[in-house]
């Protein structure tokens, strides 16, 4: 008979007095998750990169090891009985393989990794941003030294 009685009065209590107590908590709380989402989980402006970095060669090392194990599972596949003789479909996959590597290592080495048009921009720009600074800083030291004098 308490525990009923005591639901019936917290079911009171709950939905007379405590009204204006939950209504700032709402609006709290609103808050509170506004200024999470709009300010402290925001996603971070992209910067622009000159290269790649890194990643150019964790890709290179991929491609490699992508050609290997195809490879290798092909042989694998191929040569059930585990004899491990040379016969033409085994010889045209190790062809494959090696002729593929080869396509690749000469596109690495013959394709250059920024086009001369892009480094001639690039070195104009970072030559145009000197001179900027150099003149800003010619002209704050010459303030300098006017208010010196």
């Amino acid at each position: 008979m308490r525990r009923a009685c005591y639901g019936v009065l917290w079911f009171v209590i709950e939905n007379s007095s405590f009204s204006s107590v939950k209504a700032l908590n709402n609006v709290t709380e609103i808050r509170a998750d506004a200024l999470k989402l709009l300010v402290m989980l925001k996603t971070p402006e992209p910067r622009a990169a000159a290269t790649i970095g890194a990643w150019l060669n964790i890709f290179q090392f991929l491609v490699v090891m992508a050609i290997c194990t195809n490879c290798l599972l092909l042989v694998c596949l191929y040569d059930e009985e585990g004899k491990w003789r040379i016969e033409p479909g085994l010889a045209a996959i190790l062809i494959m393989e090696h002729a593929l590597l080869l396509i690749k290592f000469g596109f690495s080495h013959f394709v250059l990794e920024e086009p001369a048009w892009v480094k001639a921009n690039r070195v104009r720009y970072v030559a145009q941003a000197q001179n900027v600074c150099s003149k800003q800083l010619l002209r704050s030291i010459s303030k300098f030294d006017e208010k010196l004098d």
